[in-house]
């Protein structure tokens, strides 16, 4: 008998090896692509307290009455609806969901009438 082609067996087994084949190069693929997607989120997170602190400050002027300089916590900020934070003045921090940002340092410029803020970390 002349035989052409592959037995269901030979194709079953051949299937097997390439899917075994490409979850071994997928996996270690994937390690290469891995993206630390908190850290940048936290970076956003940061830089938004920054804008609104400015957008507060050049609202509210009269901060700026006896020094150019104010330092406010994140807490202060939230507190005062200025910043996203939970319905107590909680800003999550997104590298750790048990973690906060409140404690951390704000502080705002006015010079010149231009208005700054950085996030002292």
């Amino acid at each position: 008998m002349n035989k052409k082609g592959y037995t269901v067996v030979e194709l079953l087994v051949l299937i097997g090896v390439f899917t075994i084949g490409y979850f071994i190069a997928a996996n270690m693929l994937s390690y290469n692509f891995d993206v630390d997607y908190e850290d940048d989120l936290y970076d956003l997170k940061i830089a938004s307290i920054e804008e609104q602190a400015i957008v507060y400050a050049s609202a509210h002027q009269e901060l700026f009455a006896e020094s150019d300089d104010v330092y406010m916590t994140v807490l202060d900020l939230a507190l005062e609806n200025v910043i996203v934070s939970n319905k107590e003045g909680v800003v999550v921090d997104p590298r750790d969901s048990d973690a906060t940002l409140n404690d951390l340092r704000v502080k705002i410029t006015n010079k010149d009438d231009e208005v700054t803020a950085e996030v002292l970390v």
